[in-house]
Order: C-alpha cells, then structure tokens, then sequence
C-alpha cells in the first residue's frame, strides 16, 4: 500500500518492512485523542520521532540486509549487547524499589545455598588433604554385631607388620581440660602414633612429629598444636614450639606445629592437639590398659598402600590375618572380618556416612526451595514488567528489533540482577562461613568445623547466580519474544488483561511458591513434634528435682582404696549441703554417651558377628536408682554386701532383660567382659532410663557397683532436692572445694537442662526449618499479593465494565479469589503430597 508522505524521511527497507504498523499505530493514538489540541500533540510527536527514527537509522548505515542478520541472529554482537546492558542497568536505576527488592530475594536465595554448599561440601565432596590420596585405605575391625568399626590397638600393631602397607597408623579421638589463662576449656584432641603423618603424606609446618619413642607409654608426654588452633588461639605465634600447656591437669611440651593443610585427624573437624600414644596416661589408667587388650575396639586406623599394591590385594592380606587372628584369640575374634576401604570411600565412618548424606540432602534441598521461592516470585516480577512494558516491545520490535532481541533485554536484565545478588549473597556466605567454626556444635560432631570460601564456593556461587538468572528471566523472555505486535499496538500495550498463557503460567508460579512453603512448614512441624514427643517422653528420671556436678578426681587421688575414700567423703560433705535430700555418684549421666564393654551373655546367641555384643555400662553407688527416681522392678539394688573381693553384682535394665533373656527370670543370670574370666551375677532389674540420648530406643544397658572397682576418676555427684535443684549448683561447687581445696568442678547443671542440651542436634535443625519455613512463607504471601494485586490493575477495565452492567463489589471480590483460591489450593495438594512422601525420612533423621 502507499505510505503517506509524512514517512519518507524514513528508509526505503523501513517503509516497506514496518510502515503499515507505524501507520496503525499512529491513527490508533490519534482516534483516542480528545479534542483537537490532542490531535495537534499526536501529530507533532509522531513526527518528531519519525524525524529522529531517520536520522539514527541513516547515521547508522544501516542497511535491510544487516537489519535482516540482526534480527535473524537476535542481534547479537558485542554492541548490542553493550547497548542492551546499558539499557538494561538504565531500566533498573529507574525503579529503584524492584531493583532493591529483587536483590534483596536473589542475596537471600543465593547466600544460603552457597553457604549450605560450603559446608556440605567440606562434609562430604570435597578432596580429602591427604598427599597421594589414592594410595591411603582406611582399615575397620568389624564390631560385635558385624559392622565395620574401630580397631584394637593390638590389632593395629598386627596390621602394622603387613607387607601390602608401606606405612600404618592408629588414632582415636578424645578430650581433654585445657588449663589456658582465661580458665579450663574442652580441647579436642587426638591420640595417634608417629607414623600418622607418614600415612597422609604431610609434615608439620614447624618443628616435628612425633618419633617411634612417642609410640611408647613412659617416655614423656608430647603434643603438636593444629594449623587452626595455632592460629586460632595462639595467634599464630611461631615461639609456641617448645612452650608447655597443661592437658588434664598435667604439663605437655608441643613439639611442632600441625601441618597446614590438615585441621585434624578427621577433616574438616578442627582437633587442637594431637598427642603421642605416650601421652595416654593423661586419659587415665584405662586409656593406657587399653593398649594391650584385643577386646577394646578404640582406635581408628589408616595406611598407606605399599608401591604397586592394589586395594583389593590389601583387602585379601587383611582378610588373612582376619582368619589368623580368629584362630590365634577365638573367643575375641571369630566372626570378626577386617575390612579395607578406599579413603576417598569414606567421609566419616562407614556407619555414619548414610546418615551424613541423608542430611546433607536436606539442608540442600531446603535451601533450594528457598532459592526457588525466590525464583518464582522474580519470574512473577519480570512477567508483571512485562506486561508494563507491553507498548514499549511492540514498538521495538516495530522498529525491527527481532523476537530474541526482545527476549535477551529481559533474560539481561535477569542476569543483571542475578549477578549483583549473587555477589551480595557471597558477601553473606563470605560473613556466615566465618561465624560457622566459633559456634559450639551439639556433642553429635566431633569438634568445631573447619570451613572457608574457597574457589569451589565462588564457582558455585557465580554458576548458581548464572542459572538463577536464566531460570526467572527464561520465561518472561519467551513470553515478550511470542508477544503479537500489531493488537498491542492497537491497544497501545495499556489497560489490557494479561493472555491465558500469561496467567496460567502466573499461577503456576504462585502455586509453586505455597506448595514449596507448605513442605517446609509442615516438615518444621514434624521436627518440632519429634522433639516435643522426644523431650515429653518418660525418662523414668525425677528431672525437675536433680542437680549434677561432674568432679575431676584422677590426680587428686589413686585409683583404688584411696579414690573410693576420697569419693566417700565428698557423698557425705554434699549431703550435709541444706536443701540436698539425697546424694548419688556416677559415672555417666542418664542421655549421655560414655562406655561400653564387649560382654558375653551366657545363654545368648547373637544373629551375627561375634558371640558377644556390646553393652553400655555405669558405675553407680548404692544411693544412684533412689536419687535418680528408676525403681528396681526385680531383684536388688546395690548394698553394703557388695564388696571387692567377693561376688561381682552387676544390675541389668529392663531391655536388656527382655532383649537377652525374653521371658525368663533373669535374676542369677551371668555375664562377663570378652576375654575375661570374671563372670557377673545379675542381683536386680532397674525401669528402663535414657542411655546416649533422648531420641534414641531404649537400649540395653548394666550397671555396676563403684565399691566393685577403683573407684571413678570423673565421677558426676548427683544431687536431689525438693526445691528448685538450679538453686543448688552453688552451694554445691563451695562444698566440694571444702573436701580438697584442689578439687574442681569441670562442668555443672540440672538434669533438666541436661537433657534438654542432649536433643541439641534436633534442636537446631527445626531452629533452621523453622527459619526457612518463615521466609518461604512471607515469599510466597508475597508472590500472591503481587499476582492480585497486578492482575486487578490489569483487569481494571474489564472489572469496570462488570460493575457498571451491574456486577456487584461483592461479586467481583468473589471472583478474583476464586481465581487464586483455585491456585492455592493446587499448591496446597502438591505440598502435602511431597510431604507425605518425606515424613519417614523425616522422621529417621529425628530418632537418630
């Protein structure tokens, strides 16, 4: 058709390819233009932009055939792309509060994940610090039941001498009291032997390891202080070398400082000493016994493969000396396999790993909701300026910019802000990764995580912003690329209901954000019952009447007759204390790990592994069952009878009546530790109480006299009152320094605050559910707000239209939220679906 003489400043190609559109354009504005005046505007204006339309594009050079490229390819070259950047920033500077908003969703978003991923990936992915990790194995004893476990110390000293290891060394982890000028601390530390750096092919960063003299008990004690904890707490001070500290009440020389690349024993948890297998009597006399007895299972060992030999040929060799050591000590050790595994196999140990990975998952996965909430809701946001932005497009692509041209402004503009909130969510990882190592984990990890930002959290984190960028820009691009130019331009892109894609795909987006927030809430929910069922559960302990106080006795007396006296006369001075109606000694507190024996139980057979099992075990007064509130159910409590020399009582709880005896009386009945000849006769059945934690099963668990041993080098001296027992902890701290003023209470609390620390773990994950559950929440309220809110301005006239046939308010209201209603409640279904499917993981993970 003829153009109208007012578009030949226009080009040739121009005309011919988008005047008919221009023409449209210009007699639509001009129809809807009041009066006269307006029309005067209208002309003026269109050709004002006509006239500069022309200029740029014959300025240019531009010809139809590098138009037709341009549009073909998108556009595509580099100032392009430059320009749509500067466009792109220019758009976002304009609307300050969506700029700040989006970023403030993308920091969020990315700085959790990447801060979950840092420690997730130090947990379980990231390379373990060993030199030539290819050629370190871990070697695992199997335990009672036929599982991989830890490895006697004699044991050790047997693999020690396989040809098909160049070098191997044992280690266990332990603590001690650190006496540092601002008091006693906890430290964690490990016993291991001097070929550990050999086996991990790394050396101290100053002075030296340990030497084959440090291998034996009696030549002294040495210790070196870790990378971290040299840095941490000695302010990296290259003089500690040669300076003393005092462990456990007794002076240690450090003799070198810990190589650089390892944070202990068993990254990425931090132990701040390694300490020789010299330095065991600093544990106690049962550290050093345990040395020479094949019956305890301690320490956890490691080698390094011997040129040229493959796994699978250790495997066979330790197989061998499995079968000898069966023969040679049967009671000990037959139906005990030795089992080699690959280092990089193993994260932690092979009976923890899958538990390990199971919430690894789920800090990943909640995180990732998080990040996709925030995704949905900027998708909404770039749909909604979108269709603001409706006229502007048409005209756009009037102009000849193409489809994908159009589609990367809003996948730029994405990418814009995905990058600038994933450098701000850095910046939060980077401030979170530094506050992980100082806060106090539950006693369920072994010490204080070593974690950094490293180059993998900065890849993650820049990859993570790139995908995060395309996933919310991917559909408002696709949607602007598909937008039909000319009934835009005739309605000039304003007051005009989004198309049916636009709103089913707003919909969906929205009832992505409730069925996300719904999982989160519904699973905080469940973490939350779990621990209120766990915390509420009958203990059989008298809680809210009782106090402990744990004491350190192992240098203030000898084990034996003199630590059995000095443990008589502190019951009896902290039972003179006013308020106290009875006093108990411990060894270990009712939800708190301690230890355990391998024990043969005459008559029972387990399904596998060996013919013992391992059993927990206290050493208890004759006071400990009144005070703590447990009946004995059958049999006898401990009395004055119960002496050393004569018969050996032990007394059994309920499950372990049930699990080794059934319905039998199991009063009279026998037991005893493997490779011991002692048997001990059961006098009494005491009411099931916790054994390691709250969460768990109740577990089988004996007890035994503390007249029928050498007495307890750390006992907890139990107090029961029937007042408050917090009121206690005072007066109790002075009467125990009134025994001996060089006695000292390491630790102290009520056994309700005690048992409230022992579901810590638990604790924290529904803290963090909860968090997260809160933010999904507010995210997606957010998400249905704007789809509402932007949906009714959009509807404006069509909602007019309704009211003024005669739809009432009412009605109106009605039918928006009927619309979202349909919404939510598809959110709503698929997020209780999800969650039906999670709750049995769920709840593994709260009962441990």
């Amino acid at each position: 058709m003829a153009h109208p003489p007012w578009l030949y400043p226009l080009p040739r190609w121009f005309r011919e390819d988008h005047g008919d559109e221009v023409v449209e354009l210009y007699r639509a504005r001009l129809a809807r233009a009041p009066g006269g005046w307006g029309r005067l505007g209208i002309r003026v204006r269109t050709g004002a932009d006509v006239v500069a339309t022309a200029w740029a594009l014959r300025r240019s050079g531009r010809t139809r055939l590098e138009r037709g490229r341009g549009r073909r390819g998108g556009g595509t070259t580099m100032d392009a792309l430059l320009q749509d950047l500067r466009q792109t920033v220019r758009h976002l500077l304009r609307a300050p509060g969506y700029t700040l908003g989006a970023l403030g969703l993308l920091a969020v978003g990315i700085g959790a994940n990447a801060t979950v991923f840092s420690v997730v990936d130090v947990l379980l992915f990231r390379p373990l610090p060993w030199g030539d990790a290819e050629r370190v194995v871990n070697v695992y004893q199997d335990s009672d039941d036929g599982e991989p476990s830890s490895t006697s110390f004699p044991a050790y000293l047997d693999m020690a001498t396989s040809e098909v290891f160049e070098s191997v060394a044992a280690t266990v982890p332990w603590s001690a009291r650190w006496e540092t000028d601002d008091g006693p601390v906890d430290a964690s530390v490990e016993y291991t032997t001097a070929s550990f750096t050999e086996v991990v092919g790394r050396v101290p960063s100053r002075g030296r390891w340990f030497g084959p003299e440090h291998d034996q008990v009696g030549n002294g004690f040495a210790a070196i202080v870790s990378w971290p904890t040299w840095v941490s707490r000695f302010g990296a001070d290259p003089d500690v070398v040669g300076r003393t500290i005092r462990l456990n009440g007794q002076p240690v020389p450090i003799i070198g400082i810990g190589p650089r690349e390892l944070s202990g024993g068993f990254p990425p948890f931090v132990t701040d000493f390694w300490l020789s297998i010299s330095s065991t009597p600093l544990g106690g006399d049962f550290m050093v016994a345990n040395l020479e007895r094949r019956q305890d299972h301690w320490y956890d060992v490691r080698a390094r493969l011997a040129p040229g030999v493959t796994t699978a040929q250790a495997s066979a060799a330790m197989d061998a000396l499995a079968t000898r050591l069966a023969e040679e000590y049967p009671e000990l050790n037959t139906g005990r396999d030795i089992t080699v595994f690959e280092a990089g196999d193993i994260r932690t140990h092979p009976s923890a790993d899958a538990g390990l990975f199971a919430v690894g998952t789920l800090m990943t996965a909640v995180v990732g909701l998080v990040l996709l909430l925030a995704c949905a809701n900027l998708a909404n946001l770039l749909l909604a300026r979108g269709l603001g932005r409706t006229g502007e497009i048409a005209v756009r692509r009037a102009l000849g910019a193409g489809g994908l041209r159009v589609a990367r402004l809003f996948v730029m503009e994405a990418l814009v802000l995905a990058v600038v909130g994933g450098a701000l969510g850095l910046a939060f990882t980077t401030w979170a990764v530094g506050v992980i190592p100082t806060l106090e984990l539950p006693d369920a990890f072994p010490g204080l995580l070593d974690v950094s930002v490293d180059g993998r959290i900065v890849g993650y984190s820049i990859g993570l912003a790139i995908v995060t960028g395309v996933l919310f820009g991917l559909a408002p691009a696709v949607r602007a690329a598909r937008e039909d130019v000319a009934s835009t331009l005739r309605d000039d892109g304003r007051n005009t209901s989004a198309s049916r894609s636009t709103r089913r795909l707003r919909s969906a987006l929205v009832a992505v954000q409730v069925g996300a927030s719904l999982v989160l809430a519904l699973a905080t929910g469940l973490v939350v019952r779990g621990l209120q069922v766990s915390g509420g559960a009958d203990t059989g302990v008298d809680a809210d009447r009782l106090a402990w106080a744990r004491v350190d006795l192992s240098e203030a007396a000898r084990p034996g007759e003199e630590r059995r006296a000095l443990t008589a006369g502190l019951r009896e001075r902290v039972a003179g204390v006013p308020g106290v109606t009875s006093v108990a000694i411990t060894s270990r507190l009712p939800a708190q790990f301690g230890g355990s024996t391998t024990t043969v139980v005459e008559g029972y057979q387990p399904a596998a592994g060996t013919d013992a099992v391992e059993l927990d075990f206290l050493v208890v007064d004759d006071a400990y069952f009144s005070t703590m509130g447990l009946d004995v159910v059958a049999g006898r409590a401990f009395t004055d009878d119960d002496q050393l020399g004569g018969s050996t009582a032990v007394i059994v709880n309920q499950t372990a009546a049930r699990r080794f005896w059934g319905d039998g009386d199991p009063l009279g009945r026998r037991l005893r530790g493997q490779g011991s000849e002692d048997w001990r006769r059961v006098v009494g059945v005491v009411e099931d109480a916790p054994v390691s934690t709250l969460a768990e099963d109740m577990q089988p668990v004996m007890y035994f006299s503390d007249r029928q041993t050498d007495g307890i080098a750390n006992p907890f001296v139990v107090v029961r009152t029937d007042g408050d027992p917090a009121d206690l902890l005072g007066p109790l701290r002075q009467a125990v320094t009134e025994v001996r003023s060089s006695l000292a209470i390491d630790a102290q609390g009520t056994i309700a605050s005690h048992f409230g620390e022992s579901l810590a773990a638990p604790r924290m994950a529904a803290t963090a559910l909860g968090l997260f559950s809160l933010l999904a929440a507010g995210l997606a309220g957010l998400g249905i707000y704007a789809v509402v809110s932007f949906g009714v301005a959009r509807r404006s006239t069509e909602l007019g239209i309704r009211m003024a046939l005669g739809a009432g308010r009412d009605r109106v209201v009605a039918m928006v939220l009927r619309d979202v209603a349909g919404t939510v409640a598809l959110g709503v279904v698929a997020g209780l679906g999800v969650t039906i499917l999670l709750a049995p993981r769920l709840a593994s993970m709260i009962h441990g």
